[in-house]
């Protein structure tokens, strides 16, 4: 028999319950993502005054639970916000809980995701799903090298070209797994944040709460969780940086910039590549680049998983503002001429990156005035 389900705010859960959300994620592969890590949920909630989990236990004990930001009209994100590449409840080994019926039971209108984890422990109505790009490298460097190079020889002895061109065209080259100078974590940083600007994204990186989050994972505020900046520098200057999460013997493509000066090397395809490589020699067996995104990725793949993308509705949905101008807004994303409908994806997507990252009602007015500014100008 199941318990009342329980939604709680992260900053009032004892010490006592963040161990036993330890324990129920411990030695389950379907969330090795650092992501579950509840000290990530943990630290967020120290940083974010609208954290919630939703718990739900039975007569076995803790059965679920699920660390989430709760917005306008019940609509619920994962934890982190933009920056959660993978979410979704925490279920214990041989349970199953239908998602639709837990967000109703926990009086959620539905939940907005990009990356929620598909496992045997849930049960969800059809969703759009994508695939998540992952690099097994449990057999060492050598056999993955050799299995991703004879399927893909084209592409791999382009890599080795750009590779020598760099050399022979610079002086020093010097590649580092996890680079500890704190300048080249502000370089980083820096290239993201022009890179934003430049493609007119939102700045994602410009709330306070995600600089201290960033800090504060680099400082070791997490246990179970280690950051892993990796630089590739030529003659002093950093042209490419990844700044990834590790859980356990999984290494989390996050944080990804390069100079686009030296485009012409393709910097970040070569930096991934020496990350591979190095995979191994530091106690890791896997590297999850993502979905989408780095046309190269798909050569460093051999192994996906699929992840839901998009809304979640509760079972026996309530209608509210919030949903009524959400299928209003898909509707039309549907239904106008191509040219439109593209515009209306923009500021969606836009939208709910500033929805999902912004704390305060300014900075989201601000945000959406940006990400309507493009669009009303084309319509124009």
């Amino acid at each position: 028999m199941t318990s009342a389900p329980k939604v709680y705010n992260a900053s009032d859960i004892p010490d006592e319950m963040w161990v036993a959300f330890r324990a129920l994620r411990s030695g389950q592969m379907a969330y090795a993502s650092p992501f579950f890590d509840p000290d990530f949920a943990h630290l967020v909630g120290k940083l974010r005054n609208d954290v919630s989990i939703c718990v739900e236990q039975d007569q076995d004990g803790l059965l679920a639970y699920w660390p989430m930001h709760i917005g306008m009209g019940g609509w619920a994100r994962g934890i982190g916000g933009t920056f959660s590449d993978r979410n979704g409840p925490v279920v214990r080994v041989g349970a199953n809980i239908d998602i639709s019926r837990y967000l109703h039971d926990h009086n959620i209108s539905g939940f907005r995701t990009t990356g929620l984890v598909l496992c045997d422990q849930i049960t969800v109505d059809p969703v759009e799903t994508v695939t998540a790009n992952i690099s097994d490298l449990s057999q060492g460097w050598a056999d993955f090298s050799a299995h991703q190079t004879q399927a893909h020889k084209k592409f791999f002895k382009k890599v080795g070209r750009l590779d020598r061109k760099l050399e022979k065209e610079h002086s020093e080259v010097v590649f580092t797994f996890d680079d500890k100078c704190p300048e080249m974590f502000r370089r980083l940083i820096t290239m993201k944040r022009e890179q934003y600007a430049h493609s007119k994204y939102h700045d994602v990186l410009r709330p306070i709460w995600v600089k201290q989050m960033l800090e504060q994972l680099r400082g070791g505020a997490c246990p179970g969780l280690n950051t892993v900046l990796s630089t590739l520098r030529v003659d002093g200057k950093l042209i490419a940086a990844e700044f990834n999460l590790r859980s356990g013997t999984l290494l989390h493509g996050w944080l990804v910039a390069f100079d686009p000066k030296f485009g012409k090397y393709s910097p970040g395809m070569l930096l991934t590549h020496k990350i591979l490589q190095a995979i191994p020699k530091h106690g890791l067996a896997y590297y999850d680049a993502g979905s989408g995104h780095g046309h190269y990725k798909k050569y460093f793949t051999n192994m996906t998983s699929t992840i839901a993308h998009g809304p979640i509705h509760a079972q026996d949905k309530t209608t509210n503002l919030v949903s009524m101008l959400g299928e209003t807004w898909a509707f039309m994303e549907d239904k106008t001429p191509e040219n439109i409908s593209k515009n209306l994806g923009r500021v969606r997507r836009r939208t709910e990156q500033i929805l999902s990252t912004e704390t305060s009602t300014k900075q989201r007015v601000l945000g959406f005035s940006k990400a309507a500014f493009p669009f009303l100008s084309k319509a124009s």
